[in-house]
């Protein structure tokens, strides 16, 4: 006959090694869905990534493109105003219009910077009749 403390002792360890088993398999688990999840967020990273290229790529394309246009644009500029006399300042413009001309300077460099140029101001006052 088998000791009482015998099968205590085997059922203990049975049980023991049952939990440290099912422990083991369950992380195997865990770990293999965790792997799972980093290769879907890759292959998901990579698409985006492909888009992103794709767009970084066309606008590369249209800036070369536009480059000569600028340039020679640029360079006409200072040929026609490379020995224009400076202008007096009886015939300058109001500081109310050189107001406006700056403002949509500042608004026109802040868009072509992908930045917000600010709301266009509205009327400070009723137009006058």
């Amino acid at each position: 006959m088998i000791p009482p403390q015998a099968l205590a002792i085997g059922g203990a360890l049975a049980i023991a090694a049952g939990f440290l088993g099912g422990w083991t398999v369950r992380d195997w688990k865990a770990d293999s869905d965790a792997l799972a999840a980093v290769e879907k967020a890759e292959r998901i990273r990579d698409k985006m990534q492909g888009k992103l290229d794709a767009s970084a790529e066309s606008y590369e394309r249209g800036r070369a493109a536009e480059e000569p246009a600028r340039l020679e644009t640029r360079n006409t500029i200072r040929e026609i105003y490379r020995d224009a006399p400076p202008v007096p300042v009886v015939c300058s413009i109001p500081d109310a219009a050189a107001l406006v001309l700056e403002n949509a300077r500042q608004r026109a460099n802040a868009a072509a910077a992908g930045q917000s140029g600010g709301p266009v101001p509205g009327p400070t006052s009723p137009a006058e009749e």
